[in-house]
């Protein structure tokens, strides 16, 4: 399914909006209940941003990016999917790993199921980052990353690391601040969405005014009123709300005259964009037979010797919902490499992987796949943005307004619920409010 969209004509609204993700058009719903006049500039052919259901590729909703309600139970975004769009939700966190491990077998590498050893020796690793993690006194010894937190001492501690960085953070460990994921909220309750994330989200929070395939090029905002330049004309407003993904502000993409204080652009430099992509495979129903206990589960397959990969270790989602269907998780810097291949090179990685534990019979099974390679996407340039060691602080300088005429919002932006959705959601509230106070005041 498709996110709804009602197109707007160019006009002069007291607020533009500049993206129509969900920061921008939470922004631009919380205006609207105020009587503040509004249009959303997005420069695709659709709203939504990294957060896009769909349901043409396969058949059923395939959300390209956003995918889980993390820390549900605390989620502003739970209540909107489940409650007011009336969506059904998945207890993911209910559900236990898969693990394939490899062994020498009369010279050759095989894979299997972890031994129930094998499994509580994963469980231990994961464990002992997870509690070095939150032990860990930043304030008296200063950030410093996950991966000089604890370095890896066997292939466990390895698998662990992979888990906190590339599969969930889409960077690998040694970039990633102790300090930023202690910030973040993490209780352990895992949702998805099986009729889609983003399509629930976009469902309750309703149309907006936006016009698409308008791509914003400056904000002049140097006079009494403010002067949108985009590839379709100027528009002037009173106040802008900026949702550009970081990388688009730090490199000067999207210009600003008078430029942005010197340390609204450092702050920006310091939150790089993360890259994090699906691979999603279906297959012919037979699949589910090969393994037959997987309903939604993780399965974590060591990739083996002399295949062309960067981790030691693959992510898949096996049989989502219950679907003869997959999804690799590639992130860091192999999804940066198979971003620059063909989807049809992505789908045999993915492919491969699963059949080195799997067998070659997943080949013949194999009917269609899609790869998301947002980093190829110049509007996005990635999943999410992480923050540089020591740099956690500057999440809220990239995000106070400037002069009460430039406001920002976006996952990146919030501390508390940084590269999660919730993040997009609460700080385009948040800017709205500003803007609100502003010029309601």
């Amino acid at each position: 399914m498709g996110n709804d969209k009602v197109t707007g004509e160019l006009s002069n609204p007291d607020v533009i909006v500049i993206g129509a993700g969900i920061a921008g058009v939470t922004a631009a719903r919380t205006l609207m209940q105020q009587g503040v006049s509004v249009l959303v500039l997005e420069a695709r052919d659709r709203i939504g941003g990294r957060a896009y259901t769909e349901q043409e590729t396969f058949g059923v909703p395939y959300d390209h990016g956003c995918t889980w309600l993390h820390s549900a139970d605390v989620n502003p975004l739970s209540p909107l999917i489940r409650d007011q769009a009336g969506y059904d939700i998945f207890d993911f966190g209910a559900r236990e790993p898969i693990y394939f491990v490899r062994e020498n077998q009369t010279g050759h590498q095989t894979g299997r199921r972890a031994t129930a050893q094998e499994v509580i020796d994963i469980e231990k690793a994961e464990d002992a980052l997870y509690d070095d993690l939150w032990a860990y006194d930043a304030v008296t010894h200063g950030d410093i990353s996950i991966h000089d937190l604890r370095p890896p001492k066997n292939k466990w501690d390895a698998l662990a690391q992979l888990r906190k960085g590339p599969f969930e953070a889409g960077v690998h460990s040694d970039r990633l601040s102790v300090i930023d994921y202690q910030t973040q909220y993490e209780t352990g309750t895992e949702w998805m969405v099986p009729q889609g994330f983003a399509a629930g989200i976009f469902k309750t929070l309703g149309p907006v005014p936006v016009t698409l395939g308008v791509t914003v090029e400056k904000v002049d905002w140097q006079g009494p009123t403010i002067k949108v330049q985009t590839n379709q004309g100027t528009i002037t407003c009173r106040a802008v709300v900026v949702t550009v993904p970081t990388e688009i502000i730090a490199d000067e993409t999207l210009k600003f005259l008078p430029a942005l204080p010197a340390d609204k652009m450092a702050a920006f430099h310091e939150l790089p964009m993360a890259v994090l992509d699906k691979i999603t495979l279906q297959f012919d129903p037979a699949f589910r037979s090969l393994v037959p206990d997987a309903d939604t589960n993780e399965a974590y397959i060591e990739a083996p010797q002399g295949m062309n990969q960067i981790d030691s270790w693959h992510s898949h989602l096996l049989c989502p919902f219950g679907q003869a269907m997959s999804t690799m998780f590639v992130g860091g810097q192999l999804a940066r490499d198979i971003s620059a291949d063909s989807q049809e090179a992505a789908k045999d990685f993915a492919l491969s992987s699963l059949a080195s534990v799997l067998g070659s019979d997943v080949k013949k099974l194999f009917r269609k796949g899609h790869a998301t390679k947002w980093l190829a996407d110049t509007f996005a340039r990635g999943g999410y943005a992480y923050s540089n060691v020591g740099k956690n602080h500057l999440r809220e300088t990239a995000r106070r307004p400037v002069a009460e005429r430039l406001f920002f919002a976006g996952e990146a932006l919030h501390g508390k619920w940084a590269t999660m959705a919730p993040g997009a959601y609460l700080t385009g509230q948040q800017a709205a409010n500003e803007i609100i106070d502003v010029l309601l005041s």
